[in-house]
């Protein structure tokens, strides 16, 4: 399990899927994915990706490490992503192009960090939408 106090600000950032189910938009489906910071869990942006179950698109990843790295001025040390996720190879190329290394773990191990996140996604964002 990875905590946020296994981390400094900025040593690690993860890129994770934050809907269960996924959500609607105007009727059209999408999977909500996040880059974070792994040790205050500050959600550095976010994409959306319109096609369920598949990657989101690269233009769209790369405008996301943009982001942070607005936010930060500062590229993280390395990028932690869930074992089997779909969107694995998209978030790799952008942390390697951008110097990160790129690490791969099981989901449930992410989840003292992710958790709170995904629960407050499910609970405000969701319950609204239903």
């Amino acid at each position: 399990m990875l905590t946020p106090d296994q981390f400094s600000v900025n040593e690690a950032w993860i890129a994770i899927r934050i809907n269960e189910a996924f959500m609607f938009v105007k009727d059209e489906p999408y999977d909500i994915y996040v880059l974070m910071d792994a040790a205050s869990a500050y959600v550095l942006g976010n994409v959306l990706s319109k096609v369920v179950d598949e990657a989101p698109q690269e233009k769209d990843v790369e405008a996301l490490f943009e982001e942070a790295w607005a936010t930060k001025n500062q590229w993280a040390e390395k990028l932690i992503v869930p074992k089997n996720s779909i969107a694995e190879n998209v978030f790799r190329r952008q942390a390697e192009q951008n110097g990160l290394s790129v690490e791969t773990v099981p989901l449930s191990d992410l989840e003292p960090i992710v958790g709170p996140l995904k629960e407050l996604f499910a609970s405000d964002f969701m319950g609204r939408v239903a």
